[in-house]
């Protein structure tokens, strides 16, 4: 039974291989057809390339950190306040993918080389670029004011200038080059290309939104990392005008270095208003203690203490020194209290010239500023309704109260830490029942003298090297290679149109075959039927 069953099937098998080889005919109709369409394919289809560049992602390096910059005492101070160097965060490559293919990025490279408007010849596939008779440039009120797509017709026909809005059925004619012409989204340019001049000429021209453009380069543009190990990223485009291609893939690399670099200078400029206010505050006291020693020296009729109290100064060495480092510590951390609770600071970043830790090793400040950055980068990408803006505010306000319990707890152990000391001062200062009260009463200046002087030092090494790295700030992104062109076309492929002659000559018979069939059994049932009634 199993035999006479795989018979049939072998039977049925054969009769449709013998059904389609009497159809031979249209095999080689549709082989034919697919060969006209393949070589149409093949000679028409622009030649498109595929243009590559590679950047290299770097961390920021700090001045500090190879002890170039000292300052005495203050790096000292420095190093025990954990404000010596700030180590660079680091790169986290998939946030500079999404950085090099954000809206607001590429719609500058849009901007810059005039993307936003496509020329073409009437009845032509390819754009032109920098070929075009005529070149358009919009304002930026121009651009603003376009919501949708606009399309234009310039032609020069015996020396006048038409310009036609073919939606809107409007004529616009010039005399000759440069011309305003007056629209309702604004005012457009036409000037000529002096390098590619043209007697009569009639160009298609195409306008569009520059956040429209921007996100269609988005999906063209492939960035992906060389390795795994590497912070190497390699960014791809195809095109058939090889010259768009590159001017394309460098000013998107040189537009994503300037960001950053006016992110950065942003941040030091904030840094340091706060630094200078602070240096002038803490001038201002310094100024008001000396002053306050000099006229108590003049009135216990003082000429140098330090030779009259070097008897107990160097018991007290010690814990003076680790006094001193306290109480600045104390003042800065108030100075950032003062900082933070301020309502006008709420989500504006935390200078980097004071740090927190908390107890598993990361710091407050820093995860407060780059969620900052985050929300920032996101209100710059994103509409107003986003709910990951909420979210991200109710990280930041966690984030905040983070930092403000870390500077009440660093306060504590602070000033825990200093009761203890100055308790064992104390002890000191009992035994030496024999000296005058001016004498102990002239420390204390000095101490705040010192402590005052230390802070100073501190900030105004900070503020040197924010000046610094204004005047000599590293670019983000080191252009390992510019853009090239690989000499291997990409389109048209043969290969392409090899399968699709095979496919096409096989399979099309086939379906057309099939359907006739199923056509034929459908109208035999329906006769059929038609009869018996």
């Amino acid at each position: 039974m199993e035999d006479l069953q795989k018979d049939n099937e072998v039977i049925s098998l054969k009769k449709i291989i013998i059904d389609y080889i009497g159809q031979w005919k249209l095999f080689v109709a549709c082989g034919i057809i697919s060969v006209l369409l393949s070589i149409v394919y093949l000679a028409f289809y622009p030649k498109t390339y595929e243009t590559i560049a590679r950047i290299k992602i770097q961390e920021d390096k700090d001045l500090t950190g190879g002890g170039s910059l000292s300052l005495g005492d203050a790096s000292g101070l420095m190093r025990s306040f954990g404000l010596n160097s700030s180590a660079a965060g680091g790169i986290n490559v998939d946030d500079e993918k999404v950085t090099l293919l954000s809206n607001s990025l590429l719609s500058r490279v849009v901007k810059d080389l005039g993307l936003d408007v496509n020329y073409k010849y009437p009845y032509s596939i390819e754009d032109l670029y920098d070929e075009t008779p005529v070149f358009i440039k919009l304002d930026s009120a121009f651009r603003a004011n376009l919501i949708k797509k606009l399309d234009l017709k310039i032609s020069r026909k015996v020396g006048n200038i038409i310009v036609e809005d073919t939606k809107e059925d409007k004529k616009y004619q010039f005399a000759s080059l440069p011309c305003e012409v007056h629209l309702a989204e604004g005012v457009l340019s036409v000037s000529e290309n002096p390098e590619f001049s043209v007697k009569d000429f009639s160009l298609e021209v195409t306008i569009r939104p520059v956040s429209w453009v921007a996100a269609d380069f988005s999906e063209q543009i492939e960035v992906e990392e060389f390795s795994k190990t590497s912070n190497v990223l390699e960014i791809f485009y195809q095109d058939y005008n090889q010259k768009r291609a590159k001017d394309l893939l460098n000013r998107l690399m040189s537009i994503y270095n300037e960001k950053n670099l006016e992110v950065k200078k942003k941040e030091n400029d904030e840094t340091e208003v706060f630094l200078s206010h602070r240096i002038d505050n803490t001038v201002s006291q310094l100024l008001a203690v000396e002053k306050s020693i000099e006229e108590y020296k003049l009135k216990n009729r003082m000429t140098d203490i330090e030779y009259d109290v070097q008897f107990y100064a160097e018991a007290m060495k010690v814990y003076r020194e680790k006094i001193i480092e306290l109480e600045a510590q104390n003042m800065l951390i108030n100075m950032l209290d003062d900082y933070i609770k301020d309502p006008e600071n709420k989500y504006k970043i935390i200078p980097a010239v004071l740090s927190t830790t908390s107890g598993d090793g990361e710091n407050p400040v820093s995860l407060y500023n780059e969620a900052l950055l985050e929300r920032e980068k996101m209100q710059k990408t994103s509409n107003k309704d986003n709910p990951l803006a909420a979210v991200l505010d109710k990280q930041l306000d966690k984030l905040r109260e983070g930092v403000l319990v870390s500077v009440s707890n660093a306060r504590k152990s602070s000033e825990q830490i200093m009761n203890d000391l100055k308790s064992k001062e104390t002890e000191i200062l009992k035994q030496m029942g024999n000296v005058p009260t001016y004498e102990r009463e002239y420390i204390d200046l000095k101490r705040q003298q010192e402590i005052l002087q230390g802070v100073y030092l501190i900030l105004l090494q900070k503020r040197e090297e924010i000046a610094l790295s204004n005047g000599n700030q590293q670019e983000k992104g080191f252009i390992t290679d510019e853009a090239y062109v690989n000499y291997k076309p990409v389109a048209p492929r043969k290969l392409f149109a090899a399968i699709f002659i095979f496919l096409f000559t096989l399979v099309t018979p086939v379906i057309i075959l099939f359907a006739k069939k199923q056509g034929e059994e459908l109208w035999q049932e329906y006769r059929n039927r038609n009869t018996q009634i």
